[in-house]
């Protein structure tokens, strides 16, 4: 089949992804920085949150598209024929997640390189309880490499399509890396991790008072 039939199932499908997107999910994003109108923030970034369904992904990556980003997708996705067509010409980033994987993070850094940014959900799997687990190193590692600066997200609530509470994204802003030990040591990469996590957590506990507002 030529390269350009699937290019073009692909732009059709990305235009179906958004409408199902916009339409039954109906998204809100909701800023911590009440004078931000939306997820461009002139940089590249790397969004990492927390993962509560397959559907964030699809989310995410129709919600952040303003900042031109790049979804970091687990391999086995890849093989799925039904989608395989789709993600291979779509801003889809493979992952092996149970070997040694390098790949994505040259792929990572280059889309960084060309302006684009990174969505990551480091928990590597969904939620069955709610709960935020531990956060695995990679996107840590990718902003030492890049420089990116890390933009914590909550997804909020269990998926509504058509009718009912309206999906909800709250977004903090860009947060650097902690300078004093900063290296590729494991020690310093999961000491971030954490940090992160908490800070996730942190926000998600603060959605509940409405810290953020709407």
């Amino acid at each position: 089949m030529p390269k350009w039939t699937d290019s073009l199932k692909a732009a059709i499908g990305n235009t179906v992804l958004t409408i199902f997107v916009k339409v039954g999910m109906r998204p809100k994003q909701i800023f911590q920085n009440k004078n931000r109108k939306n997820c461009n923030y002139g940089e590249p970034v790397i969004f990492v949150g927390n993962h509560t369904s397959h559907y964030d992904g699809i989310m995410t990556s129709v919600e952040f598209k303003k900042s031109k980003a790049d979804i970091i997708v687990a391999k086995d996705w890849f093989e799925k024929k039904s989608i395989n067509w789709y993600l291979k010409n779509a801003r889809c980033i493979p992952m092996d997640r149970y070997g040694v994987d390098t790949g994505w993070l040259r792929n990572s850094k280059e889309a960084v390189k060309k302006g684009e940014s990174i969505i990551i959900f480091p928990e590597g799997k969904t939620s069955k309880d709610g709960n935020i687990g531990e956060f695995k190193s990679g996107f840590v590692m990718l902003s030492i490499m890049t420089g990116a600066r890390i933009v914590p997200f909550v997804i909020d609530g269990k998926y509504k399509m058509v009718f009912g509470r309206r999906q909800r994204i709250y977004l903090g802003e860009p947060l650097a890396l902690t300078e004093e030990g900063k290296s590729l040591t494991p020690k310093y990469m999961e000491k971030e991790s954490e940090r992160f996590r908490q800070i996730i957590q942190d926000m998600k506990e603060k959605v509940k008072w409405s810290w953020y507002g709407e």
